[in-house]
């Protein structure tokens, strides 16, 4: 009997999988007189038919065919493996790497963090997750991330973390208004003006609960899941927030400017940080992920947030 090749296997499941020798050449990017030819040598190696193949009829896999094809995908599937423990071996990257990021700071982080993996690191799979914080954390209690990417104000029980950088929230005016002129401002200077607030726990109650600390409660007139959203409103004229995010120009989506102002009063201190489960060593991918993070962004030289 004549040896069988990985990539006869290849073919055979996408012909299976396609249901036609001419859709399986198309997914596999080769001729289909190439894709046949595969498929003949490999039931001749096995000396079984596996599929009746008719002119415009598509493809037919036998009985034997559909156990043979079960048992393709067991060898494909352990030679994946394979070839990526020998990458590990030799002390390449390799692998998904789960990240979940608090929805607002994903523009700012995640962009860079994915090209900086495609370009340096091919073998490691960025799967990319974004959400509130809490649900992000029950994700990586549950195994399902890696990673999280978050504020330190955000944190619950069970996670460790990795400081990048620290922000601070800030004021955000139109700069037109009265108060645009100042190097910082009470937030009690506020306190008769529509509030645009994030709708998003826990950064929602945090920043409302500062507002009581200054002596009032928000006149909330709109809530937004969508920074830009509030970002743009308060360019019109329509409201103040209390935010992390300050994009690089100080603009919005349709280029109208903005004036950030440092809040006077006291707030909590905070930082971007790279959150794990509590009691487990990051992985070479995550450790990897933590220090990009700390040389590009801490950097910057912007507590911008």
């Amino acid at each position: 009997m004549h040896d069988f090749t990985l990539r006869q296997l290849e073919y055979f499941v996408a012909v299976v999988e396609e249901g036609s020798v001419t859709a399986a050449a198309r997914r596999l990017h080769v001729s289909p007189g190439g894709v046949s030819l595969a498929i003949s040598e490999l039931e001749s190696s096995l000396k079984v038919q596996l599929t009746l193949r008719r002119r415009a009829k598509g493809v037919t896999v036998t009985p034997a065919g559909r156990w043979a094809v079960e048992q393709a995908r067991a060898v494909l599937e352990k030679s994946a493996e394979l070839q990526e423990i020998a990458r590990v071996v030799r002390g390449e990257l390799v692998g998904p790497l789960r990240i979940g990021c608090f929805t607002t700071l994903s523009p700012w982080l995640l962009p860079r963090i994915i090209a900086h993996f495609t370009q340096q690191y091919p073998g490691v799979t960025v799967e990319l997750s974004e959400g509130p914080s809490d649900g992000l954390q029950r994700r990586l209690h549950d195994g399902e991330l890696d990673v999280v990417l978050m504020y330190s104000n955000h944190l619950a029980p069970g996670v460790d973390i990795e400081e990048i950088v620290p922000v601070r929230l800030q004021l955000v005016l139109p700069p037109t208004h009265r108060l645009a002129g100042l190097d910082e401002v009470p937030l009690r200077e506020v306190q008769d003006e529509p509030a645009i607030l994030l709708a998003l726990q826990p950064a929602q109650g945090l920043v409302e609960n500062i507002l009581r600390a200054a002596g009032f409660e928000a006149k909330v007139r709109w809530r937004s899941t969508n920074v830009e959203t509030i970002r743009s409103m308060v360019a019109r004229g329509l409201g103040y927030t209390i935010i992390m995010g300050r994009p690089h120009g100080d603009r919005t989506y349709d280029g109208l400017p903005l004036a950030y102002k440092r809040i006077a009063d006291e707030v909590p201190r905070n930082a971007v940080v790279v959150a794990y489960p509590t009691g487990t060593t990051p992985t070479a991918k995550v450790r990897t992920l933590i220090d990009f993070c700390r040389h590009e962004f801490a950097e910057e030289g912007q507590p911008v947030q």
